[in-house]
């Protein structure tokens, strides 16, 4: 069980980190198969056809010309790749350097990070005690209850230093104050919660870090 749980986590890791060259690489084979399908229906051009085609192709080519396709055709592959490597790939770079990001930006992100979080933990324990409605006892709810605590004073524990950061923090670097920990972050979109609306302004922090 633990080894099938292993499995999935590096299934969805991979598909998670690679889902651009995923998807690009379907889209071509997708476009490819409706060619060859295209030509099969108009033109009754089965297999044995584009066999034969290539074998003339290679007959009549030169060997320099082909040498000189084929790096023209390398030197596009890697422009490619670099190219989706640095724009399309996800979590590339650092988001918590400081230098790429301005100051309301890693406060934004910092701030929706915090949140998320907090949603994310309430939300699990919330789900477990709606797993066991038929057999809660109260230990279940003081231990649920216990929980939601420790997530609330996480969060603001957390949240002050967006509201009143004290003289220490005030000159550390940005990124040591507001880093984002990259395994929570990388769990939380994983899990969907990065596509929640949610208001990330000083007045949102402030109401929940000040809740009554």
């Amino acid at each position: 069980m633990d080894l099938w749980q292993k499995l999935r986590v590096h299934i969805n890791e991979f598909f998670f980190e690679n889902y651009p060259y995923i998807a690009l690489y379907s889209g071509v084979g997708v476009a490819f198969t409706a060619y060859l399908h295209y030509q099969w229906q108009m033109h009754h051009y089965d297999l044995m056809h584009w066999k034969h085609l290539t074998e003339a192709f290679s007959q009549d080519i030169d060997c320099f010309q082909l040498a000189i396709l084929l790096v023209i055709f390398a030197i596009n592959a890697i422009f490619v790749f670099i190219i989706l490597s640095i724009y399309l790939k996800p979590g590339q770079g650092n988001p918590d350097d400081g230098g790429e990001m301005s100051l309301p930006e890693i406060k934004d992100r910092y701030a929706r990070f915090i949140l998320l979080r907090l949603i994310a933990r309430l939300d699990r324990i919330h789900s477990k005690i709606s797993a066991k409605r038929k057999t809660l006892t109260f230990q279940h709810c003081a231990r649920a209850h216990a929980n939601m605590a420790k997530a609330v004073a996480l969060f603001r524990k957390d949240a002050r230093k967006l509201i009143l950061p004290n003289e220490s923090e005030i000159l550390m670097p940005i990124e040591d104050i507001y880093g984002v920990a990259e395994d929570e972050d990388r769990l939380l979109r994983r899990s969907g919660y990065y596509k929640l609306i949610i208001d990330t302004t000083d007045d949102t922090v402030k109401a929940l870090f000040n809740a009554k």
